[in-house]
């Protein structure tokens, strides 16, 4: 995971130090999580039960779903095609693995960006920002 206000940070930083001048940095939140211990989280928030894992492609589940969007689009006044919103092949690589993906951070940190963010508290506030927007419920 990578919280966009910790990339604009790193961004800046890469820009402006001496030590990004002519590198690329592997930049992610800095902690390690595991989608099965996340998503109990994720459901306590929103005070929801939590079912075993189903397999599933959510290009194949969703591929039918744009009437539905755009029936959202209509009563909700969304401002983006469904085009523009999904990319289920994205989806499924990235919740398909069976295994752990680490993202190595540590160039950047050996460069001198030494900023992260705890993901459950990165989805924690973006759901709070979401109910203080009437978002979600």
């Amino acid at each position: 995971m990578t919280d966009a206000g910790l990339l604009a940070k790193a961004t800046v930083w890469a820009a402006t130090d001496a030590s990004g001048e002519g590198q690329a940095f592997n930049i992610a939140n800095g902690d390690l999580f595991r989608w099965d211990e996340m998503w109990p989280r994720i459901a306590a928030y929103f005070g929801m039960d939590v079912a075993p894992p189903l397999q599933m492609s959510l290009a194949t589940v969703m591929a039918d779903k744009e009437a539905l969007w755009n029936e959202m689009s209509a009563r909700y006044g969304l401002a983006h095609s469904y085009e523009e919103v999904s990319c289920w092949n994205f989806g499924d690589f990235v919740f398909g693995p069976d295994y752990d993906m680490f993202a190595d951070t540590s160039k950047s940190r050996r460069a001198g960006f030494h900023e992260y963010v705890e993901t459950e508290q990165m989805f924690i506030s973006i759901f709070d920002e979401f109910r203080k927007r009437k978002i979600v419920p």
